[in-house]
């Protein structure tokens, strides 16, 4: 999975892009079918907004969060995609319970 950290409209320091790095592989750990994490930082009028674009096979999510504290921001916006992921594994899965086939179910007694 290529993690990708980038600014618009500011420098992305060493430190915070570490950070972001290490909070997004926390939070989309366990899931093997991602191809590319798009991390976009940016900052206006003392505000803070960060946006995590997730692409993997069958596979777009995109999800943001403003606050006045980019580690804020980048803390609810993983976790925002990370719930989202779930969500879309948890429909992804067959969850029909498997009953009997009609050649297996005695006939009815008349």
């Amino acid at each position: 999975m290529e993690i990708t950290v980038t600014g618009r409209h500011m420098e992305v320091s060493d430190a915070l892009k570490e950070y972001a790095e290490k909070k997004i592989l926390e939070v989309l750990d366990g899931v093997h079918k991602l191809t590319s994490v798009k991390l976009v930082l940016e900052t206006q009028k003392g505000r803070s907004k960060a946006e995590v674009i997730v692409h993997g096979k069958h596979l777009d999510i995109e999800a943001d969060a403003e606050t006045f504290d980019m580690y804020q921001s980048i803390d609810l916006a993983a976790e925002k995609a990370g719930r989202q992921i779930e969500k879309f594994l948890d429909k992804a899965q067959d969850h029909h319970k498997h009953g009997k086939s009609v050649e297996e179910v005695p006939p009815e007694e008349a």
